[in-house]
C-alpha cells in the first residue's frame, strides 16, 4: 500500500467528538476531503511545522487499523481554525519566501526551493518525492481547507494511511 494523506473538512467541536466518530462518518458528515500521494513518506504537518518552528495546535488522535494498515489521524478542531488560518496567511502569503527556504533547507541537499516556492504559492501537488515540496503544497491545501471548515463551522483533519515517518 502506497502512503497517502486525506485532508477533510468535519465536524470536530473537539477530540472527544472528533474520536467517537468512524472513520466513514468524517467523511459523510464531512463537507469536502481530499486525497494526495506521499511520495516522501513523510508526516508532512510534523516536516511543517519542525521547519518553520510553528505550533499549528494539532492533536494527534488515536491510530486505528484500516484496510489492512494503521489510520494514523491529526486534528484542527473548530475552536483553533480561525487561529491557524492566519498563522498560515502568515508563513504561506507574507513571509512566503522565508517559509519555502526553511522547508528546503529541512530537507537538505536536493530540494529547489523554487520548486517549494511555487508548491506553497499554488497547492499543486508534486510528484517528486520531495518532502519540501509535499509540505509546502500540503500547507497550502491545509490553508484552503481550514477556510472551508471556518466557513462550516466545522474543524479539519487529515489521515496518513500507509508507511509514512517523521
Amino acid at each position: 500500500m502506497s502512503a497517502t494523506v486525506t485532508i477533510i473538512v468535519t465536524p470536530a467541536d473537539d477530540e472527544e467528538a472528533f474520536e467517537s466518530m468512524t472513520v466513514d462518518e468524517r467523511r459523510r458528515n464531512g463537507h469536502e476531503w481530499v486525497e494526495f500521494q506521499l511520495g516522501s513518506g513523510r508526516l508532512l504537518d510534523t516536516f511543517f511545522m519542525k521547519a518553520t518552528d510553528v505550533d499549528l495546535s494539532v492533536l494527534a488522535c488515536g491510530d486505528r487499523r484500516r484496510e489492512g494498515g494503521v489510520l494514523q489521524t491529526n486534528l484542527l478542531a473548530r475552536e483553533n481554525v480561525a487561529r491557524v488560518i492566519a498563522q498560515l496567511e502568515k508563513l504561506l502569503e507574507v513571509d512566503a519566501d522565508a517559509t519555502a527556504r526553511a522547508l528546503g533547507a529541512h530537507a537538505g541537499a536536493g530540494s529547489d526551493v523554487e520548486r517549494v516556492a511555487a508548491a506553497l504559492s499554488s497547492g499543486t501537488w508534486p510528484d517528486g518525492g520531495d518532502p519540501a515540496e509535499e509540505s509546502a503544497a500540503f500547507a497550502r491545501q491545509l490553508l484552503v481547507h481550514a477556510v472551508l471548515a471556518r466557513d462550516a463551522g466545522m474543524g479539519v483533519c487529515w489521515e496518513y494511511r500507509g508507511k509514512v515517518r517523521v
